[in-house]
């Protein structure tokens, strides 16, 4: 007994000491992550401010920030107090600002960090009972009446149990046991989702007091709801399969099916919560339901899509909370372009090509790839020319070939033809003096010979639809920030500058070959370049 005691001592001192171990490391891992992706993109923002320009002056004078720009910036400073909060009006301004934010949180713990470790108390300290009660396996010796009298007093474990006297001090360490071990699985795997979580969150600089709290009670509510959901039915077979009314007692062992239910109620408690709530709602009339008819037709676009993500770009990307190209598409590109390791050109080019994808749809995007057409400034570029300075043989050139874009953009899809067919409704086009129904593809040639009565008609209406395509806020972002670019890039990278005009080159000289003995030098050299003597 005395060996007995001693070895459960020891276990249970080493318990705790494992899990206060986790529990610092990983509050500490996190916050110092933080620190140092802080200073880091810090660092990357200085470089890109030395890069591009960010500041346009307006009309009044005073230079105004680029506001993508800006949201980058203050979202790795919102928590740092420097010395000069003064609006700066030069590029040499925002990059001494931006060095004073660095030597600001150049120290650990300090700009946010330390609070960010106050709000973390309340996880570390879950972590720490959770493992120290995992490791120590909750369980009691047979013969430790002790134990069993403190597990008779616990409302969660064998609250309310009505055994006989004969057995119940056995049944009672049975049950502790059971609920303790179905409290120690979820907890394990809340423990994982909330580090998945965080990372994610800490990837894109988003990890804060709230986020840490937010997954400490995610944690609590995992684990408790898991043990008095066993509580309420120990025999999960009997309950899944409706068959019959017994049920098998607490004191059996616990069963596979709850060890992987309380796996799952730690790893995806959301996912959990919502599928029981569905499948209630499937029972029950009076439950509001939702439309899933069209549900093979609305999904979302895969980032796959996008020419240039293969699938480790895409999980990178995902990890950034970008997970479909209609996100990639309101993305700020600076941003993408400082929390990953992906060059702003690159970033930019990704996002032109989901914001086509998004407006015209995954089907005609695709066929506009083919069309030497990738992304929504070469759509812009097609349809929109300015033909002002223009021959009219090139008008008429350039408004034939709006046409054939507009042929692919009113061009019927299969989301088109599928969505009216399992919703039943058809298009309206007038038929001379009545109205007729037509399907999808009947609509889109009517819409095409509609706009087709002339060259001028079609262009002005495929122009008209460009402008309204455009007219979107990630678009203008996008598209300022285009622009500043090229106005770095400057007038050289417009077009490619010929041999003859290349700085500091001069085209090399015909060699002069020199001329036998007794032979006429004139006659040779225009013998040379193809001229006739004769006529000379």
């Amino acid at each position: 007994m005395q060996t007995d005691a001693t070895t459960a001592a020891l276990g249970g001192h080493f318990s705790l000491w494992i899990g206060l171990a986790i529990a610092l490391v990983t509050a500490f891992a996190l916050i110092f992550g933080r620190y140092e992706i802080r200073l880091r993109r810090l660092r990357l923002i200085r470089d890109y401010v030395k890069t591009f320009p960010v500041l346009e002056p307006s009309e009044d004078g005073i230079s105004s920030t680029n506001p993508s720009f800006e949201f980058v910036r203050s979202k790795y400073a919102a928590d740092v107090t420097v010395t000069d909060d003064a609006p700066a009006k030069s590029q040499a301004a925002i990059v001494e600002e931006i060095n004073r934010t660095i030597t600001e949180t150049r120290l650990f713990l300090s700009g946010g960090d330390a609070q960010l470790l106050v709000a973390s108390l309340p996880y570390m300290l879950l972590v720490f009972v959770g493992f120290s009660v995992t490791f120590s396996g909750g369980t009691c010796p047979t013969q430790a009446q002790a134990c069993i009298q403190s597990i008779t007093h616990n409302l969660l474990t064998v609250g309310g149990a009505t055994f006989k006297s004969d057995i119940a001090p056995e049944q009672f360490r049975k049950l502790s046991e059971n609920v303790l071990t179905v409290a120690a699985i979820t907890f394990v795997g809340a423990y994982l989702s909330s580090l998945r979580y965080l990372v994610q969150a800490l990837a894109v600089f988003d990890l804060n007091g709230f986020t840490v709290i937010r997954q400490a009670a995610a944690m609590t509510v995992s684990v408790l709801a898991s043990a008095a959901l066993y509580r309420a039915v120990p025999d999960l077979g009997s309950v899944l399969s409706l068959a019959g009314t017994e049920t098998s007692s607490p004191v059996n062992d616990l069963s596979t099916g709850w060890i992987l239910v309380a796996l799952a109620f730690g790893l995806l408690p959301g996912s959990v919560l919502q599928f029981v709530l569905v499948k209630v709602g499937s029972i029950f009339d009076w439950i509001k339901q939702s439309d899933n008819r069209f549900i093979e037709w609305t999904r979302v676009v895969p980032l796959d899509a996008i020419d240039g993500i293969d699938f480790f770009t895409r999980f990178r990307l995902e990890e950034c909370g970008i997970s479909d190209v209609q996100s990639l598409a309101t993305y700020n590109p600076i941003m993408l372009h400082i929390e990953t390791p992906y060059g702003i050109y690159q970033t930019v080019d990704w996002i032109a090509q989901a914001q086509l994808c998004c407006v015209v749809g995954l089907d005609r995007f695709l066929l506009l790839r083919q069309f030497n057409v990738r992304t929504i400034f070469d759509l812009e570029r097609a349809l929109k020319q300015n033909k002002e300075d223009m021959s009219k043989q090139d008008r008429k050139a350039i408004d034939q070939f709006d046409r054939i874009y507009a042929a692919v953009l009113l061009a019927p899809t299969g989301p088109m033809k599928k969505l009216q067919e399992k919703s039943s409704a058809k298009f309206l086009i007038p038929d001379g003096q009545t109205i007729k129904e037509v399907d999808a593809s009947d609509f889109s040639i009517w819409a095409m010979k509609t706009i087709s009565a002339s060259d001028v008609a079609a262009s002005r209406a495929i122009e008209h639809l460009m402008d309204w395509i455009g007219d979107d806020l990630h678009v203008r972002r996008l598209r300022r920030l285009w622009n500043e670019i090229s106005d770095r890039l400057g007038p050289t990278s417009l077009v490619l500058t010929p041999d003859q005009k290349i700085k500091g080159v001069q085209p090399p000289a015909a060699p002069q070959r020199q001329a036998p003995a007794g032979v006429d030098t004139d006659t040779d050299q225009d013998a040379d370049q193809g001229a006739d003597p004769a006529q000379k």
